[in-house]
């Protein structure tokens, strides 16, 4: 059964405009339905969907985001798509990033393909040919040749992967670990502590 979504619905959103598109200029805050920007940038922008080509922001809210070789300090939306590109923080019900970067992602799906974080946060996180720092998931972390300091999860697969600390219940596949605690016991303390980090950045 999936968590509801953290983000807040709004079922009937008001935008200034249907659609604006931005080229070669910086502009304040944006309020429109479909928001393009190539090689600009704008501040604070609120739509249903969002595209940044080459392009940046301060602060996104949409349902739909898409950055290609473009940077955001905050995005929140329902699905983000980075790819070549980078976010610092990024809250979504899905988070996928190919070839990009992240600082902290909190997503209840993230996919990282050949990417980097330093955070990953959610119920499913899925990495091919990356790595982070942290990857704490309520409910499964699948690894493809890639590395993290710190993965807790009750279910871990990593195939040709180094881990610092692994915490979880239950372990498939082949890893290379600085330490490996697997007792419940040990996993129920760590997941604790990360509920509770993750449940307190939720209230901010």
């Amino acid at each position: 059964k999936k968590r509801a979504p953290r983000r807040r619905k709004v079922v009937e959103e008001e935008f200034e405009r249907a659609e604006l598109r931005i080229e070669h200029e910086g502009v304040n805050d944006v309020s429109a339905r479909d928001v393009t920007i190539q090689n600009g940038g704008a501040r604070d922008i609120r739509a249903d969907t969002v595209t940044l080509v080459n392009g940046g922001a301060n602060s996104v809210d949409a349902k739909t985001m898409s950055v290609s070789a473009g940077g955001v300090v905050q995005a929140t939306a329902d699905v983000l798509d980075v790819k070549a590109g980078g976010v610092v923080h990024a809250e979504a019900d899905e988070i996928n990033i190919e070839q990009g970067a992240v600082v902290v992602a909190q997503a209840e799906d993230i996919n990282l393909n050949v990417g980097t974080a330093v955070a990953m946060l959610g119920g499913n996180i899925n990495v091919q040919l990356g790595g982070a720092n942290y990857m704490l998931a309520r409910e499964s972390v699948r690894v493809d040749q890639g590395a993290a300091a710190l993965v807790v999860s009750p279910r871990v697969e990593m195939q040709n992967g180094f881990v610092g600390l692994l915490f979880a219940r239950e372990f498939h596949g082949n890893v290379r670990t600085l330490f490996d605690q697997r007792g419940a016991v040990i996993f129920g303390v760590a997941a604790g502590i990360v509920m509770g980090v993750i449940a307190r950045s939720r209230k901010k």
